[in-house]
């Protein structure tokens, strides 16, 4: 047998080791997006973070009383106008399953109120099913989240 035939044919192209490379890479980007892709309960819960903090933080440095309604389909801003609550920004729609209960009194309010002072609504709200992520306050100690 000759060997020039057998060293031809043996090995891969330069060409065929590129596109394993980049299907390989393909491949590897679309495990990483799957694996850092966090559950609904968790996105649902991080942006409300984001929203409570953001009332809050209105409410004190403005001096003036804001809300969050909170709603089976999401959440949006208010703030208190004239003499009633007038609905501020877009809704925030959720991923997946909430439920949220005010502890304390019931009132024709947003579902939660920020006062100048930095209180709030006592509230619980649960993300996911059933309750993968709670959060809660007493409206004197701010926001605790953690998982159910």
């Amino acid at each position: 047998m000759d060997d020039r035939i057998v060293s031809d044919t043996a090995g891969f192209s330069l060409i065929e080791l590129l596109v394993v490379v980049a299907v390989l890479a393909i491949l590897a980007i679309g495990a990483s997006l799957a694996a850092t892709r966090g559950s609904s309960a968790d996105s649902d819960a991080q942006r409300f973070e984001r929203s409570y903090a953001m009332a809050r933080a209105l409410a004190v440095q403005g001096q003036e009383r804001r809300g969050l309604v909170i709603t089976p389909r999401g959440n949006q801003g208010a703030r208190w106008r004239d003499g009633r609550w007038q609905q501020t920004g877009r809704e925030h729609r959720w991923r997946g399953r909430v439920t949220f209960a005010v502890t304390g009194p019931q009132t024709q309010d947003p579902g939660i109120v920020f006062l100048p002072n930095g209180r709030t609504t006592a509230f619980s709200i649960r993300f996911g099913d059933p309750g993968t992520v709670q959060c809660r306050s007493d409206g004197w100690t701010g926001l605790t989240c953690d998982a159910g």
